[in-house]
């Protein structure tokens, strides 16, 4: 008697725990559908597979959200199971039933589920999971760093407002692929928050080495004084727009080959305020820095090393630098906007700043007048 009370209730809780398939023990027939849950892109075609058992007779009727063969709206579903998402994602939800009733007697479904993600788009919010989440809207990571572990070149990464740091799972520096955008709710909303450190190379809190890459809408600050806030080493088209970087020793670390070669690298809208250095460029790049603030940087504004020669504005009018540099160098005895320690002439027309240009005292700029001559001038006209 105690074996078969104990058998009876163990069937009683797998009967509880349930799982995507329907039975009637007295009746024999079960439907399962497998998977039971497959992520599927919008306009993607998806199969699905259904097992019955207790019946010589093994064909089935498809429904999505309870309408056999579906619809538009939440997706087609043919005779043997091809699934084909819609192009759009249904009003509300990225979650679509799937069920398969069994001809013998319809009573017996399967049921699965299509979750549909955008195959161009992958969403990250602070409401997010990493563990249940697929990226979807509705659906989400919670952090940067696990969406840059699924991203595919040509998607990009949307990101909600909210503060992204250690204590909310993110690691790094986090390493952008070639390819891929990762665009903020905006400076204001989206924060990305890293201890950082000196190497650009490696402690950078974002690293951006790859052609098409763009940053957009973020605002990174470091915690530790001598953090990099992002390291561009030049690929063809990547770019860096408005973004905000603070409270770091290097704002943006720009490095390696590249020289003038096309379409370069561009710097675009972006501020750089609280830093000790809002930009460094070294080795030979040329990227194209166009509509920035840089202001209260510590040490300067912009500092130009080594063979790199950055576009701050060729002339007047298509080519005008449009940025504005002001109040940097205030822990010095010098105010150097820019810092020109290279051989190269330096372009820098068309921008704001602190001074009438044809009558502007010397000391905000360092070039070959400062240097007797051993390094490149500074055009800023």
């Amino acid at each position: 008697m105690r074996k078969i009370a104990f058998s009876g209730v163990l069937l009683m809780l797998f009967a509880a725990c349930g799982d995507n398939s329907t039975t009637d023990p007295y009746q024999g027939i079960v439907v399962t559908v497998v998977p039971y849950r497959a992520v599927v892109d919008f306009g993607a075609t998806y199969q699905f597979i259904a097992d019955v058992q207790g019946t010589d007779n093994h064909a089935v009727a498809w429904y999505v959200n309870n309408v056999v063969g579906g619809d538009s709206l939440y997706g087609l579903i043919d005779a043997v199971g091809n699934y084909t998402a819609p192009q759009l994602e249904p009003p509300g939800t990225d979650s679509v039933g799937i069920e398969a009733r069994s001809a013998a007697d319809p009573s017996r479904v399967g049921r699965a589920w299509a979750v549909l993600v955008d195959p161009n788009i992958i969403y990250v919010n602070m409401v997010g999971s990493d563990s249940a989440g697929v990226g979807s809207l509705h659906r989400p990571y919670r952090t940067i760093t696990k969406a840059l572990s699924r991203v595919q070149s040509s998607q990009q990464i949307l990101v909600s407002a909210g503060q992204f740091d250690i204590a909310a799972g993110e690691r790094f520096p986090m390493v952008i692929p070639a390819g891929v955008t990762v665009r903020g709710a905006g400076p204001d909303s989206t924060f990305i928050t890293g201890p950082g450190g000196i190497d650009p190379y490696t402690d950078a809190l974002i690293r951006v080495h790859g052609d098409a890459i763009t940053v957009e809408g973020l605002h990174i600050r470091s915690t530790n004084l001598l953090g990099v806030g992002i390291w561009l080493r030049p690929g063809r088209s990547s770019k860096l727009v408005r973004n905000r970087i603070s409270m770091s020793y290097i704002g943006i670390y720009v490095n390696g080959p590249g020289g003038l070669e096309t379409p370069r690298s561009i710097i675009d809208g972006n501020r750089l305020d609280s830093d000790s250095i809002g930009i460094v460029t070294a080795d030979t790049c040329a990227p194209i820095i166009r509509n920035s603030s840089i202001i209260q940087c510590f040490k300067y504004g912009i500092d130009i090393r080594e063979n790199s020669r950055p576009d701050l504005g060729v002339n007047d009018s298509t080519g005008a630098g449009r940025n504005t540099l002001d109040s940097c160098g205030i822990n010095n005895s010098n105010l150097w906007l820019i810092y020109n320690g290279t051989v190269n002439t330096i372009m820098a027309v068309g921008n704001n700043w602190p001074f009438d240009v044809p009558s502007f005292n010397d000391q905000f700029i360092y070039d070959d007048e400062e240097s007797n001559g051993n390094f490149g001038a500074v055009i800023l006209e």
